[in-house]
Parts: C-alpha cells; sequence; structure tokens
C-alpha cells in the first residue's frame, strides 16, 4: 500500500496553499464518500466491510497463490468448505458435509446430499477428491497436506474417506484441511489443470492465467457481482442450496460491498463516517468511538478476542540472526509494555513466554513456570548480559560489535506500508534495539513486496501473524508454521509458505511428529510444555504481541445485532469468514 498524498516544498502564497490542501483532503476523502454515493446499491440490502484487501482485484482465481477477496483466507462467501470451525468453542460445525467421524486410520466426511453448485448440479464426492488431488499435484500452499494424507477415497452413500499416512499419521492437518480446503467444482478446474499439463509436470502460470472473474461456479450464499479498482461486489443467491438449513430464510444483506482503500487511515475514516459497517483494520481507541456508534467484540480491555500471536520472523540466512545468543538478546530488549500502550491501544493482554496462547482452549498447555524461569520480558541488562557472555562487546559510542570485534550489520523489520499498528509496532522495536547498541532500521514496504519477501527468505526480520486463525489443528500448527519442517525445509530463494524463517531444530521436528498422535492428556501436555522449552531455548521467531484472529468492530449507524461477548451467537470471526457467516441471517438493517 501507498502512503498518504503529502505536499513537499515551500508554496509561494496562500492562495496556492489553500487550494494545494483542498486538492489533497479532496484526493484524501474521494474513495471514503465514494460507498455513501452507490445508489445501486440500497444502503438497508448492502453490507460495507473493508480490511481483508488492500489493492485493485486482479484475480479471483482459488488456485492461485494471493487471490482476491472473497476468495482468500477462510472467507467463505463464494467457496465453501466441508466443516467450519468454531473459535468460540473449539467445534468444527457443518458446511457442504453434515457430518464426520474420526477412527484410528481415517477421518469420514458425509457430503450433505442437498449442497448444489449455483448452476443447479450437485456438488458431488468426485468435486471433493479432486479438489484434494489438485493439491497433490500442483505447489499449492495446502500441498504439504498430503506428507500426512494416504488418500482420499469414496466410500459410498456420499461418504468421501482422508485416509492417514502409516509413517506419519496426523488427525490434526486432516481436520485443518477439511475445515480450510475450499471444495472446487471438477467440470471447472479440471481441464484447466490438464491444459496446463506437460509430461508429469504442470506449468502453473497457465493455471494462474484463469482469472474466474465471469460467473464463476460457487456453491456458497454470495457470488461476485461486478469489481472495479476501489471495490468488489457480492449479490446473494437467492437459490442457494443452505437456505434450507434457516428455515428457506435469505441472508439480510442482498449485496456486500468490499471497498478497497490504500491504507489504515482511510478504512478508519470510512469507518467512522459510516462508510464501512464493519472492519477487521486495526482502529486506535476503540473505547472513543462509541460517539461513532462503532464498537468491538467487548466493551472490556483488551475489546478484542485474543486469538493468535504476532511475530517478527527471523531469518536463519545470515549472523547475526543465526546466533542463538543474538536472539536471545533481541527478544529481552524488546519493550512490550510500550508496544501495548503506544502501538496497539492496549489491545493485547501482557505478553507470556513461548508460542502458546495463556488463555482460552490453549491455556491447558501453558505452563506459567516454564515462562517464569526463562525471564521472559523486556530486561535490557539481561540482555546486555546475554551478549556479554557470548563475545560481543560495545564501542566507544554504544554500537554493537561482534566476537570477533567487527560492528553488527545493520537489521532491517519489515511490514506492509500503511499498516499502521505493525509500523508502530516496529518502531518501538527499532526504539529497542538500538537502546542496546543493535542497529536496526524500518523496511515499510508494498503489501506484494512483503509477501514475496517472505516466501523466499529474502528478509532479517518480518513481521506476520502465524495461523491468524484458530483452529482444530492449533497450538500445534503454530509451533509447526515457524519451526516444521513438512515436506523439507525450503531452500532460500524458493517459495516457502511455512517455516519462512528456515528454522532447524531435529528435537522440535520429533515433538511436532509426535503430538498429533498422542491421544493422552498428560502425555500431551507434557509434549507441548517440552516443544515450548525449545522455542523459548531456541527463540526461531520474535513474539511481540497477542492479536485478535481479525481485528472485528462494527458500526451500528446502518446494522445492528452484530456478535458480541454479551450476546455471542457467532464468534467474532467477521460475519464471512469461518463459523461466523451465520451472522449474515442473523443482523439487521436500522429501519
Amino acid at each position: 500500500m501507498s502512503a498518504l498524498k503529502k505536499i513537499t516544498g515551500i508554496l509561494a502564497n496562500a492562495a496556492v496553499a489553500m487550494s494545494a490542501v483542498a486538492l489533497v483532503a479532496c484526493e484524501d476523502t474521494k474513495q471514503e464518500t465514494t460507498v455513501a454515493q452507490q445508489s445501486e446499491y440500497p444502503r438497508e440490502e448492502t453490507l460495507y466491510i473493508g480490511g481483508f484487501d488492500w489493492a485493485p482485484p486482479t484475480t479471483f482465481n482459488p488456485l492461485d497463490y494471493d487471490p482476491n477477496f472473497p476468495i482468500d483466507g477462510n472467507v467463505r462467501l463464494m467457496y465453501e468448505t466441508l466443516v467450519t470451525y468454531n473459535q468460540l468453542d473449539g467445534n468444527l460445525e457443518p458446511m457442504l458435509a453434515d457430518s464426520f467421524v474420526q477412527t484410528d486410520s481415517s477421518i469420514v466426511v458425509h457430503l450433505d446430499p442437498r449442497a448444489k453448485w449455483n448452476n443447479g448440479e450437485p456438488v458431488t464426492v468426485d468435486d471433493v477428491i479432486y479438489t484434494f488431488h489438485i493439491d497433490s499435484i500442483l505447489p499449492t500452499p495446502r500441498n504439504g497436506n498430503w506428507h500426512y494424507i494416504k488418500s482420499v477415497t469414496s466410500e459410498g452413500d456420499n461418504k468421501i474417506s482422508f485416509n492417514f499416512s502409516k509413517n506419519n499419521k496426523n488427525p490434526l492437518i486432516i481436520l485443518n484441511a477439511i475445515a480450510e480446503t475450499s471444495i472446487l467444482p471438477k467440470a471447472v478446474f479440471e481441464p484447466l489443470v490438464q491444459s496446463a499439463k506437460s509430461g508429469k509436470n504442470y506449468d502453473f502460470s497457465k493455471i494462474t492465467e484463469f482469472k474466474n472473474d465471469e460467473a464463476p461456479v460457487v456453491s456458497g450464499p454470495y457470488n461476485l457481482k461486478t469489481f472495479s479498482p476501489d471495490k468488489i461486489v457480492l449479490e446473494r443467491d437467492t437459490n442457494y442450496w443452505g437456505l434450507a438449513k434457516y428455515n428457506g430464510a435469505l441472508p439480510a444483506p442482498k449485496y456486500i460491498i468490499h471497498s478497497l482503500y490504500n491504507g489504515n487511515n482511510h478504512f478508519n475514516s470510512a469507518m467512522t463516517k459510516g462508510n464501512l459497517d464493519i472492519s477487521s483494520i486495526f482502529l486506535p481507541r476503540i473505547w472513543d468511538k462509541a460517539k461513532d456508534s462503532i464498537r468491538a467484540w467487548s466493551r472490556e480491555e483488551p475489546y478484542h478476542l485474543p486469538g493468535s500471536i504476532t511475530t517478527l520472523i527471523v531469518s536463519f540466512k545470515s549472523a547475526p540472526l543465526t546466533d542463538v545468543a543474538f536472539r536471545q538478546a533481541m527478544i529481552h530488549a524488546i519493550n512490550f509494555e510500550k508496544i501495548k500502550t503506544r502501538a496497539v491501544s492496549n489491545y493485547t493482554p501482557a505478553i507470556m513466554g513461548g508460542f502458546i496462547l495463556p488463555f482460552g482452549a490453549e491455556s491447558k498447555f501453558f505452563n506459567k513456570q516454564d515462562s517464569d524461569d526463562n525471564a521472559f520480558g523486556y530486561n535490557v541488562d539481561l540482555a546486555k548480559k546475554i551478549l556479554t557472555d557470548a563475545g560481543y562487546s560495545w564501542d566507544s559510542e554504544g554500537k554493537l560489535l561482534d566476537p570477533k570485534g567487527a560492528p553488527v550489520r545493520d537489521i532491517t523489520i519489515e511490514c506492509p506500508s500503511g499498516w499502521t499498528d505493525w509500523e508502530d509496532v516496529i518502531k518501538v522495536v527499532v526504539e529497542s534495539f538500538n537502546e542496546i547498541g543493535i542497529p536496526a532500521r524500518e523496511n515499510f514496504v508494498d503489501y506484494s513486496v512483503w509477501d514475496k519477501d517472505l516466501r523466499v527468505g529474502t528478509f532479517d526480520l518480518a513481521m506476520k501473524t502465524q495461523t491468524a486463525e484458530l483452529s482444530a489443528a492449533t497450538p500445534w500448527a503454530r509451533f509447526e508454521q515457524i519451526m516444521g519442517s513438512i515436506g523439507g525445509v525450503k531452500p532460500f530463494g524458493e517459495d516457502a509458505f511455512s517455516n519462512q524463517g528456515r528454522f532447524k531444530d531435529e528435537n522440535a521436528n520429533k515433538l511436532l511428529d509426535k503430538i498429533p498422535t498422542i491421544t493422552d492428556e498428560k502425555e500431551l501436555v507434557q509434549a507441548y510444555r517440552e516443544l515450548n522449552k525449545i522455542f523459548m531455548e531456541t527463540v526461531p521467531v520474535l513474539p511481540v504481541m497477542y492479536r485478535p484472529t481479525q481485528y472485528y468492530q462494527f458500526s451500528t449507524k446502518h446494522w445492528t445485532n452484530f456478535p458480541t461477548e454479551e450476546n455471542p451467537y457467532a464468534p467474532p470471526q467477521h460475519l464471512i469468514v469461518a463459523a461466523a457467516v451465520k451472522a449474515l441471517w442473523q443482523i439487521k438493517p436500522v429501519k
């Protein structure tokens, strides 16, 4: 995202100055006011959302690495999954499937016989099997699941069996896969995939040439109506197969429009003006927004329901980041309280040691004594002692020298520009590192640059939220994403969708292989304790704050009856994500 336009230089006279300021103000508010003027979409029938996409749309192909809203992430408006995760109770709820059974060797899913594509054709067992087959032959982000899947087979009577690999049994991966894999119509995607085949290989670029932007065949309650550089418009399907689950009722909004702005400030301005109804953008000081009819899940601190851990991913490509003592010193140098108060409006509880959430369903795996023993937290004296013990020193100006006496190189810390909360976190971290002589600087880049740098490993430290959503596989999946080696750790320069820092630890891998097969609760608690200790000792990433699965704030100027802590009929997963989609049938337009 580009930064907001600014006027530079000295203006010659007041008249010119007034004109220039007016021009900038016009440019800055142009996008924000557009949505209110869309008479084609009656306000009482249109839900405006923001924060799931940032740039003009280019593709709605679910096989693309980075498709646009609503194809990306776990959004379930067009393409549905077999089941879906509810973060409030940890249950997997029916979607295209109406039930599933887990055995020692497989997970057997029963496909709802009522399920149909929007062209009237049934969603079939073959569609499901082919969808997962695609992931086995193409380099999709889900290709690694096949390290744990022996086969996906039809069992008759609309049943599909996901059979575990004997040598790599991992029910957690399979549960996650059936809850997060968009089921695709075989009739559309098989010809596309086959056209890209050359011998035993596939030209993935040919597959991604398909933009899927003209009447996509989908199973969900909405479909793509139109799109432009500043918005993506969805229209509800009056023949949606799932209406029977809601006694024939249609979802309340006829249209869902994702407005596209080029920075947090624009999104937040639109939210304040009532031009957005729901936003997943960081909005500071939510307690001050009641006057604008805006609130979050809770009225009490931390206001948003924590569900993930935002980190600085560490690149293990070169020194000094490959030195464990240097990483341990960095984590003790970070002023977490300043991050909490200055950068994220107290939206994070006090962060604890390790990589397990110390509250909610994961708290049974968290050991506070281990966190205390690790002396986790902001401690400049300890950070300097760790460096001194490892042979580091400081020059006369307080700049850090490595064990050979050479100046430690600059460390860049990267995130997408315009993500103001992350930018402010990084500014605090840079200050913290400089306080102990580590030369660090901010690197705010376009989203696409950040995304590519993460995949190929061209970064020092990069901000990212691992497993941004809770799932049936967390906290295991969170550890796997930063310490695991499904299919092998990718070399620098090749695309990696997990373990993007290229961390390696044999003991961690053994535990990551073991945990999904453990059925005894006490043994599972102990295994997670050992894995969390390895995390604290080796510091594969630098945790900086707890974060909600998405920021979830809403305006009641045009719509009411949103799920809240007082009325938790659906999780705070944004009415378009996972199990929260059912809330679209419950919200009501303001009369």
